[in-house]
């Protein structure tokens, strides 16, 4: 006769129950992603730095994303030359500085 392979299952989740952590208090309320701090009269509110990836260009204000159609090969060797240099700078800051290099020539 087989044995079932999940004939055990019901002991594990016996005791797991069994060794539970014990729930929190319902007094204490964990503070909420966009909630600010209480300030009271001897604390004073001090904004703490932000966890996570800093915001791009795409949540900037004074970026707009533009799409053009350039050659396949122009694109290439465009983005080997940026990254052969070692540069920080990425390819659509590259364009905007041609572009205000050419707006600044008329």
């Amino acid at each position: 006769m087989n044995k079932n392979r999940f004939a055990g299952l019901a002991d594990l989740k016996t005791l797991q129950k069994s060794e539970a952590m014990p729930k929190p208090d319902k007094k204490l309320k964990t503070p909420q992603k966009d909630s600010k701090p209480q300030e009271t009269s001897t604390q004073t509110a001090v904004e703490t730095p932000r966890r996570g990836r800093p915001n791009g260009k795409r949540s900037n204000e004074n970026f707009r994303q533009a799409t053009a159609y350039i050659g396949r090969e122009t694109y290439k060797r465009t983005k080997m030359k940026l990254l052969a240099n070692d540069s920080k700078q990425e390819f659509s800051e590259l364009v905007d500085e041609l572009l205000n290099k050419w707006l600044k020539a008329d």
